[in-house]
């Protein structure tokens, strides 16, 4: 179960669903921010990204590719998700 968290996500079954979404959970929740700040962090030292106008445009296109498998992760993350997207499109 644990394989369907590597990206891109591609789940064959509920359980696999459940377990991806929960992988990327944050990206619909108010600690979004805090948290892909580590993300961005060990990207810089590992030589991914350059800088945060690196990092924002690979978020949008994360954003923009990513979508949540279980109506319940739809229907509790997407609205939240849209809005962070929203917040990063504005940095750029």
């Amino acid at each position: 179960m644990i394989m369907a968290t590597r990206l891109p996500q591609m789940p064959k079954n509920l359980l696999e669903e459940i377990i991806a979404d929960a992988d990327l959970d944050y990206l619909g929740r108010d600690d979004f921010f805090p948290i892909s700040e580590g993300l961005y962090k060990e990207f810089l030292r590992s030589g991914v990204v350059d800088n945060y106008d690196d990092w924002n445009k690979l978020q949008v296109a994360f954003f923009e590719n990513h979508h949540y498998f279980t109506q319940s992760a739809q229907k509790i993350r997407n609205q939240k998700k849209a809005e962070n997207l929203f917040l990063i499109r504005a940095k750029l």
